[in-house]
């Protein structure tokens, strides 16, 4: 089949067009979606950076803690009776000072009223933290409550994602300083492996087959 020079060239035009309007936003808006869930798949299901590699694991250095930054019943687990807390270090910060003591040798079950803020060590640390809470720790999956990843989300402008650039950051600031603190301690979070950028082109490559046989191009 024959095409005249000033079909191609309207077919050319349209197709230009086509590759800044809103089908190509939608094509992106599906790679960005496609790119969010391979990286959450890998990093909670595996532990595995974009190089394949496994997070540092979680720390076992101790640590303080206290009721308010646990669930209940994690807190009642390790400190939900006057025999539990009398097994546990405890720290008074505030009030008349920073004193560190066992509960134990005080013989009151727990911290001394100092009119401090008192928490306690956890000797396990982090992973012991994570375990209280019902938590897997086999590997690092940057995941306890799940508000980090689920405040990741695509930002860009409809007019951005028409032009072919697809943005996907934490959007609220407690949580982009978490996503910020847990990058430079461990690594890239939010990168793509080899593999998952080869599944988003292969996703790009179709729509683009498509898109020139919608113009007669192909």
């Amino acid at each position: 089949m024959s095409i005249t020079f000033l079909q191609l060239s309207k077919n050319l035009e349209g197709f230009a067009g086509y590759l800044e309007g809103p089908e190509h936003g939608n094509i992106m808006v599906q790679m960005a979606s496609e790119a969010l869930a391979l990286n959450k798949m890998r990093v909670q299901e595996k532990g595995e950076g974009s190089n394949g590699e496994k997070y540092k694991p979680y720390s076992k250095k101790p640590m303080l803690s206290g009721s308010k930054n646990m669930t209940k019943s994690a807190f009642n687990s390790i400190a939900g009776s006057k025999k539990k807390r009398a097994e546990l270090d405890w720290v008074t910060i505030g009030g008349s000072g920073f004193s560190s003591y066992l509960a134990a040798s005080a013989g009151t079950g727990g911290p001394s009223n100092t009119g401090g803020k008192h928490l306690f060590v956890i000797p396990g640390g982090y992973k012991q933290f994570r375990e209280l809470h019902g938590r897997q720790t086999g590997f690092v999956d940057f995941t306890l409550s799940g508000r980090m990843w689920n405040n990741v989300k695509l930002v860009s402008e409809r007019s951005e994602l028409n032009s072919g650039v697809a943005v996907i950051k934490a959007t609220e600031e407690i949580q982009k300083k978490k996503l910020a603190g847990n990058t430079e301690r461990r690594g890239e979070i939010l990168g793509l492996s080899k593999k998952e950028e080869e599944r988003l082109s292969d996703i790009y490559s179709v729509w683009v087959e498509g898109a020139l046989k919608k113009y007669k191009l192909a």
